[in-house]
């Protein structure tokens, strides 16, 4: 069984997604508190070679002895040579300080006697001068052991010690404290090349796992079939605002719910709602097939039941031939009254304004564009029927209107010095187009957030009264605002309900 938490407008997110998600974030923090805290000052070293210097006679069995050669440092003999490269590094998560070494860090060799040592290979090369710097030859020469001197050691420094032994003996072993070290004093030996150790590769198995799990769990939650799908006959009206994006929902569920028939019959938001009341009132039956879309409330039809779906946000549109990219709010309101007709007149080039706009009062977008931009003034009369010539000569503006949201965007696309509005998703796809900003401010759905964007309204879905339980209006409308849903509403522009606060949606 799944369950399901709604996270304060967030959505419906898939409870065993959060589980593995919590799980991924717990691994990472104990990961990074083993690392940087509770082993955060680690000074490793490896013994990567220790040997005895001599040659094996050829004529000699496998466990024969070696053949005595005579080594020689500055004029002395030395007795029973060896070789020690020690290689020291700052593996913590931590810079080590001279404060640090509370106790002398040192490396012995027992029953062996320094007779010369090197540093080699430091990285950075001041690390190497420092050491050189520090270490006395009387204070380890003829000893069997080498301390450290107190430096700074910044993580991932490290240095080699090059040592010429004297002795009998073999092995290396070390003493000293870090402040903050762990077991062992934060002085580690290390018998093998480095690679992750066995707490690294265990938390990395571990996370790989949460991670699988949490890909796993989303890509089921988020791709897997509707729950409630239906079979039976499903009619789409209303707004062409959002015709496009309600088609590809239509899609995605009828591809999953083969049983399902729907058809997208846009036909304006008022002109929508309106047919779904006169529907419902004379035949309640035919009804229950029915969803009607519209921009923002419907009117005076208290038999009407409306789910937020998502916010649309609006633009206008200009032809890219204006030279025009952003408007004020009082420039439109000028526009649309009549008193500016010439884009010369707003900085633009010497080309007529000719307004495109929706066709009366069905249009939810040309009421939004009318409440939201305009102040609730009406648009002027028609002046064109084709939108690109003048029909009325004593009218001093240039308007049409047209009856889809596709219509008024290919007329504004084609036509040079035309404006309009419409849906900002929509409009995107219109290369000759450019939505303007208003009053500055870029028409986007952070900008609608955020409460800076203002020509924006609710998209809301209608059924006469409550749709049926187990009928396919029901289980279209519960898709319509379902995670399934979401990518295809952000993708066309539309913002779903789930992802703003509350008082947005209503």
């Amino acid at each position: 069984m799944s369950l399901a938490v709604d996270f304060s407008g967030l959505g419906d997110i898939n409870l065993e997604t959060v589980i593995a998600a919590v799980a991924l974030i717990g691994t990472a923090i104990a990961w990074l508190v083993d690392r940087y805290f509770l082993r955060r000052k680690r000074l490793v070293y490896r013994v990567q070679v220790d040997a005895p210097i001599g040659v094996n006679s050829p004529m000699a069995q496998d466990d024969s002895p070696m053949v005595d050669v005579e080594f020689r440092h500055k004029g002395s003999v030395i007795e029973e040579p060896s070789v020690v490269l020690l290689r020291v590094d700052n593996a913590g998560g931590m810079d080590i300080e001279p404060h640090h070494m509370h106790d002398k860090v040192s490396f012995a060799f027992p029953d062996r006697k320094i007779v010369g040592l090197e540093v080699s290979e430091p990285k950075p090369e001041s690390l190497g001068e420092m050491l050189r710097d520090r270490l006395e030859s009387e204070n380890f020469l003829d000893t069997s052991k080498v301390i450290i001197p107190r430096i700074a050691i910044n993580r991932g420094d490290s240095f080699k010690f090059l040592l010429l032994l004297s002795g009998p003996g073999r092995g290396v072993t070390h003493s000293g404290y870090l402040a903050g070290g762990a077991a062992g004093g934060g002085v580690y030996h290390e018998p093998r090349p480095r690679g992750p150790g066995r707490r690294t590769l265990m938390f990395g198995a571990l996370s790989l796992l949460l991670v699988g799990a949490l890909v796993a769990l989303f890509v089921v939650d988020v791709l897997q079939p509707p729950d409630n799908c239906a079979s039976g006959q499903l009619r789409v009206i209303g707004s062409t605002a959002v015709e496009a994006t309600v088609k590809e929902v239509r899609s995605a569920y009828a591809a999953e719910c083969t049983e399902s028939d729907i058809t997208i019959a846009a036909n304006g938001s008022r002109n929508g709602t309106r047919t779904l009341n006169e529907t419902g009132k004379s035949d309640p039956a035919a009804a229950e097939k029915l969803i009607a879309m519209s921009d923002g409330s419907a009117e005076e039809a208290p038999d009407l039941q409306g789910k937020a779906i998502a916010v649309v946000v609006f633009a206008v549109v200009v032809n890219r031939s204006t030279d025009i990219t952003g408007l004020t709010t009082n420039q439109l309101r000028d526009i649309y009254a009549g008193r500016l007709t010439n884009w010369k007149q707003l900085g633009g080039r010497e080309l007529p304004i000719r307004m495109v706009s929706r066709v009366g009062p069905d249009s939810g977008s040309r009421r939004v564009f009318r409440e939201k931009v305009l102040a609730g003034d009406q648009e002027l009369g028609i002046s064109s029927d084709d939108c690109k010539t003048k029909d009325n000569p004593v009218a001093k503006h240039h308007r049409c209107e047209v009856g889809t949201t596709e219509e008024l965007l290919s007329r504004v696309n084609d036509i040079e010095g035309a404006i309009g509005y419409a849906e900002l998703g929509t409009s995107r796809k219109f290369p000759g187009l450019t939505p303007i900003t208003i009053d500055t401010v870029v028409p986007d759905a952070e900008k609608v957030a955020d409460h800076t964007y203002r020509f924006w309204e609710v998209e809301r879905a209608y059924t006469y009264k409550a749709p049926k339980p187990e009928s396919l209006q029901a289980a279209f409308l519960e898709y319509l605002g379902s995670a399934q849903a979401k990518p295809i509403l952000a993708r066309d522009g539309l913002v779903p309900c789930s992802d703003l606060p509350g008082s947005f949606c209503g």
